[in-house]
Parts: C-alpha cells; sequence; structure tokens
C-alpha cells in the first residue's frame, strides 16, 4: 500500500520528468538559433527569438518550482481574495511577445463582473501562465481558421464557482485525451500527442499548482471555445466595485 506522502513524492517526481523533457526543445532552439546567428554575424532578430525562447524556458522551471514549495506548504498557505479578471490582464500583457512570435492573437474574455476568488495570487498566475504557454504552441502548430489562430483567457460563473481558463477557437483537446494525457506524463515523451509536440509540462504544473488551491484543471467550454480551466471559490469578504 502506497502511504500519502509517498504517492505525492512519486507523482512530483513524474512531474520533474515531464518539466524536464519539455525543456529540451527550447535548451536545442536556443542552441541552433545561437549557430545561426554565428554563421550569419548576429542579428537582433536572431538575438530576440533566443531571448524570448530562455525566458518562456525559465519561466516555466520557476512555475515548477513554485508549485513544489505551494504543495511542501499544503494546509498552511495564506490565500486571498484576487480579482480573476485583473490576473488574465496581466498574463495576457506577459504572453504577448510570445503569442506575436507564434502568430497567435491573445483575447480577454470576461463573461460577466465578479467577485473575487479565494487563492493564492502567485500560484493561480503562474498555473494560467504555464497553461498558456502550452495553449500558444499548441494553436501555433494547427491550421487557421477565420483568418487568425485565437487563444482566449476567459472566465465565467460556474454553477460552483469562477471558471477560469485558457481556450482556443480549435476544437483539440476533449475529455478523454485528458484523461489519458495524466496516466502518460512522465512516462512518455509526448502525453498529449493531439495537442502538443512536447511532453505538455505546462498543463501538469498548472494542475499542480491548482491542486494546492484545492482546485483542478478540468476540459471546459468558454463561448463556443474549447480549453482547460478550473473552478475557484468566490471570496464572501470582497466584491468588485
Amino acid at each position: 500500500m502506497v502511504h500519502q506522502d509517498e504517492q505525492h513524492t512519486i507523482v512530483d517526481g513524474r512531474l520533474l520528468q515531464a518539466v524536464v523533457e519539455n525543456m529540451k526543445l527550447p535548451l536545442l532552439q536556443v542552441a541552433r538559433q545561437a549557430e545561426l546567428a554565428r554563421m550569419s554575424g548576429s542579428t537582433d532578430t536572431n538575438f530576440s527569438s533566443i531571448e524570448l525562447t530562455a525566458d518562456t524556458a525559465l519561466r516555466l522551471l520557476d512555475n515548477y518550482l513554485l508549485s513544489t514549495r505551494l504543495a511542501s506548504r499544503r494546509g498552511s498557505l495564506e490565500f486571498e481574495p484576487v480579482s480573476v479578471s485583473a490576473v488574465l490582464t496581466d498574463i495576457a500583457h506577459q504572453l504577448s511577445k510570445l503569442a506575436d512570435q507564434q502568430q497567435c492573437e491573445l483575447q480577454v474574455n470576461i463573461s460577466g463582473r465578479y467577485e473575487p476568488v479565494i487563492a493564492h495570487r502567485a500560484g493561480l498566475e503562474a498555473a494560467l501562465m504555464s497553461l498558456g504557454y502550452v495553449f500558444i504552441e499548441a494553436r501555433s502548430a494547427q491550421p487557421v481558421t477565420s483568418g487568425k489562430r485565437i487563444i482566449r483567457l476567459g472566465a465565467h460563473r460556474g454553477r460552483s464557482g469562477i471558471v477560469a481558463g485558457i481556450f482556443t477557437d480549435s476544437d483539440s483537446i476533449s475529455n478523454d485525451m485528458y484523461k489519458r494525457a495524466h496516466s502518460l506524463y512522465g512516462h512518455t515523451r509526448q502525453s498529449l500527442p493531439g495537442l502538443v509536440a512536447g511532453s505538455g509540462a505546462g498543463v501538469f504544473v498548472a494542475d499542480s499548482l491548482l491542486e494546492t488551491m484545492s482546485t483542478r484543471l478540468r476540459v471546459a467550454h468558454h463561448q463556443k471555445f474549447s480549453g482547460l480551466a478550473a473552478t475557484l471559490n468566490p471570496s464572501k469578504q470582497l466584491s468588485l466595485v
């Protein structure tokens, strides 16, 4: 019988494996871009691309490390009222350079005005950021629909709270795919083969971060867009004016 502490260690090991596997591609891209810059006498464009690739990879590592810290403090974390719309707007700003590079259009869509949710702000931001990286990578590799590739950072009211997540105009993820990915990640190079070419580690980093806030990712829909989202508990202490 596996004790709870042992099971957490196993899951954390799988997550680390997925993150390490995910790091191979950006490191390879940095190496090849640097080689190209050297051979061509270097250009601003090459260096900008190298910087963005490195920053994206480093942010995923930071988010993974945050997930391990929060998991170790589970039960003693301090939560606060957090504005979902403010978090989504901040994330859209931080993802804008990567989205532009990958020829994706970011949209922030909040279906209504909602009270804040109870969450760990840094953890929630890191979770949605990690998810955003995966969806931008996935959508950039898919065909263009309606003249553009859209990534929507959205929120709406669900039956048991505020649903917040990342959605796209491409119906590329299903419940069966996501359930299978959870059994595969950390054991294979491609746990979400129908979505991304890499390990999709950002999805599982996001899920780990959200689990520390007593919620999980699930396949969801937002105004006919499909994606992954979590349900967050509204705060009774504060209301948006």
